[in-house]
């Protein structure tokens, strides 16, 4: 998933927490459950609702589209909690209600991150069409590993500039030897005022 998704997300645990009354555990696994492995069977996701509702990791996220199976969860009576159900979720029902503009969101994210690509595409296929501004330090790399090689030094032509992928000269002494040989390249090139751009070794 895109981090420019995920940071539209909310932490799995305070959407859980907009429920009275439940009991926390129960309701994040009874969520990852529903999510991933669609249990109970009463609960149907598309491939995309899957891959939005919920995102699996160390602080475990979900969007409007989670808060909404969360409710649904609630509701059937799949929920441990430690009294009766409330009538209404408010709280709840409020996040949920954002579901059409965070699917908006998305929708943006990803129609941007599709020009990016094809854009990259472009410019690996032919260097000289970039312009100056687009220069990053990821698209030298990118670059570089397309048509030199994923390790590949040297020198190439991007937009006109020579573009520089060497490796850094030194590595911190606390990183001494867990560090590969990719993790240390370095590419850079001098922009139009002589100013050094892109990575810098540390």
């Amino acid at each position: 998933m895109l981090w420019d998704i995920r940071t539209r997300m909310r932490p799995a645990l305070h959407v859980i927490d907009l429920i009275p009354n439940v009991h926390r555990t129960p309701a994040l696994a009874a969520l990852r459950r529903a999510v991933l492995e669609g249990r109970p069977a009463t609960i149907r996701l598309s491939d995309e609702d899957r891959e939005l509702a919920f995102h699996d990791a160390h602080v475990q996220l979900t969007s409007p589209i989670g808060a909404r199976i969360l409710k649904m969860l609630h509701d059937g009576g799949h929920l441990k909690l430690k009294k009766p159900p409330a009538r209404s979720l408010p709280a709840l029902e409020a996040y949920i209600d954002t579901e059409i503009a965070f699917r908006a969101e998305v929708e943006a994210i990803l129609a941007a991150d599709a020009v990016m690509r094809a854009r990259l595409a472009e410019i690996i296929a032919d260097p000289a069409c970039a312009r100056p501004e687009e220069l990053t330090a990821y698209l030298v790399s990118k670059v570089f590993a397309a048509r030199l090689g994923h390790t590949a030094t040297g020198t190439l032509m991007i937009a006109g500039i020579p573009c520089y992928r060497d490796r850094s000269r030194t590595t911190p002494a606390a990183d001494a030897g867990r560090w590969r040989d990719e993790d240390r390249l370095c590419s850079w090139w001098t922009d139009s005022e002589g100013q050094r751009r892109g990575d810098l070794p540390e």
